[in-house]
């Protein structure tokens, strides 16, 4: 009896991701170049990757694939297309030379040999298209095998300090350590650009498997990669923070105004702080992808970094040691700018929270004090009511009394009455109770 079969594997994908990109095999001695355009388009992306692919006779990839690899005659291309840049790496392998004796031979070998002399003109010439974008990092890593000599290391660091800049204001202009394991390796480098453009990094290879020889050459590239995508954040904060100071000024201005000034417009304070929180938002939107990006780039670039695993090189100065001193302050830097920002905008909110506070107890001071206008108004219109009701009882018992009044002297003339009837002014004075009391009974009835 066949077994069940179990449900089909989901998420292939997302498994296959950690597997997607290893290392480019670098047996030593080795060139490696690897370089990032920063907003390439993708179409010059893939119009690249095609010109490459026809030199070679290579099959192409497929439009928008995220990464790829290409065989050339005597190198290797790893492409990575990224979120905001796409990566290339060429690894070339190299024949085995002695090293020149002459230290100033030695120096020009070290800083001519690149990965990159093979590659085609076509593709060569596809990197610089319209809409290739801006060649923001770019490295060569030159592995060189140093198995059993061991006076290698001694002549590398003489002929890359011989060449070191004389107006440099660094004690340390080369940088150096042991890396990897039981120093299977030695780094050194001047980080600065040559005449191509190009950081180079020298990798004296005492004893490192292959494939750790890759990874060695895969972690350099990706830290001079990642430490100029982190410097991107930088001219964006010494511009904003620039900006912020302004700001600051206008939003302390505007709480000493509330402070001090009890006649102060808290409207008009309002509004001021309302257009702050506005520029604020505005900066906020307009930086934290940016500097999001540069705290991650940051991080990827102390992971590589203590990847390598350095091994103090006396008289040399660490890689890590100099990037502590000149890239992590200007990462403090975007970092303390984007804190800024943040602690600006809630600054700002509690000065509105105040100022609304403040306009809610004017106005509602405000509400009392014409609660209080209308209830004195309508007392005295009632008063004026009850007022205007004597008069109308005056007037209308004087009225009613004179009606009376004529009614009595007629009467007081009949025949058959003059004879007991009572004077008018007599009937108007008895009168004059009995009406007036009924008059105001009879207006009050009709008033309520």
């Amino acid at each position: 009896m066949n077994a069940p079969a179990f449900p089909p594997r989901a998420g292939l994908e997302l498994h296959q991701e950690l597997h997607a990109r290893p290392a480019l095999p670098a047996r030593t001695p080795c060139a490696v170049s690897h370089w990032v355009q920063h907003g390439m388009d993708p179409a010059c992306a893939d119009a690249a990757l095609q010109a490459l692919c026809a030199s070679v006779g290579a099959e192409a990839p497929r439009t928008g694939q995220r990464h790829a690899r290409v065989q050339g005659p005597n190198w290797q291309l790893k492409f990575e297309r990224h979120g905001e840049f796409v990566s290339w790496q060429v690894n070339r392998p190299l024949a085995p030379t002695p090293w020149p004796e002459d230290g100033n031979r030695a120096r020009e070998q070290l800083l001519r040999t690149s990965a990159l002399d093979e590659l085609p003109a076509a593709f060569r010439q596809a990197l610089t298209a319209d809409g290739a974008g801006a060649m923001l990092a770019a490295t060569h890593v030159l592995l060189i095998d140093a198995r059993g000599n061991d006076e290698l290391l001694g002549r590398c660091r003489a002929a890359l300090r011989s060449g070191s800049a004389p107006g440099s204001d660094d004690l340390a202009p080369l940088m150096g350590a042991f890396i990897g394991d039981a120093r299977s390796a030695a780094l050194f480098t001047p980080l600065q650009l040559g005449a191509d453009g190009f950081t180079r990094f020298f990798v004296l290879d005492f004893d490192l498997p292959p494939d750790q020889a890759a990874r060695e050459a895969q972690r350099l590239c990706e830290i001079e990669a990642y430490r100029m995508l982190a410097m991107l954040g930088f001219p964006l904060a010494q511009a904003e923070s620039q900006r912020l100071g302004a700001l600051e000024q206008r939003l302390q201005a505007t709480v000493d105004a509330m402070a001090n000034d009890d006649q102060h417009d808290d409207a008009q304070a309002f509004a001021a702080l309302t257009t702050l929180a506005a520029e604020v938002e505005h900066a906020a939107a307009r930086t934290r992808y940016r500097f999001s990006a540069t705290r991650a780039y940051h991080a990827l670039v102390q992971q590589r970094l203590a990847d390598l695993r350095e091994q103090r090189m006396a008289g040399v100065q660490t890689l890590s040691g100099f990037l502590s001193r000149r890239f992590a302050p200007a990462m403090a830097f975007c970092e303390s700018t984007d804190r800024r920002l943040t602690d600006v905008g809630e600054r700002i909110n509690r000065a509105l929270n105040l100022a609304r506070v403040r306009i809610e107890s004017q106005r509602e001071q405000g509400n009392q004090e014409l609660l209080r206008a209308l209830a004195e108004r309508q007392h005295q219109q009632l008063r004026l009511q009850q007022t205007v009701e004597g008069l109308s009882v005056v007037a209308i018992s004087y009225y009613a009394l004179g009606l009376i009044g004529y009614a009595a002297k007629a009467l007081g003339k009949w025949p058959t009455l003059a004879a007991w009837w009572p004077s008018s002014e007599a009937l108007v004075g008895m009168a004059v109770v009995p009406v007036v009391l009924g008059v105001a009974w009879g207006l009050r009835r009709l008033r309520h």
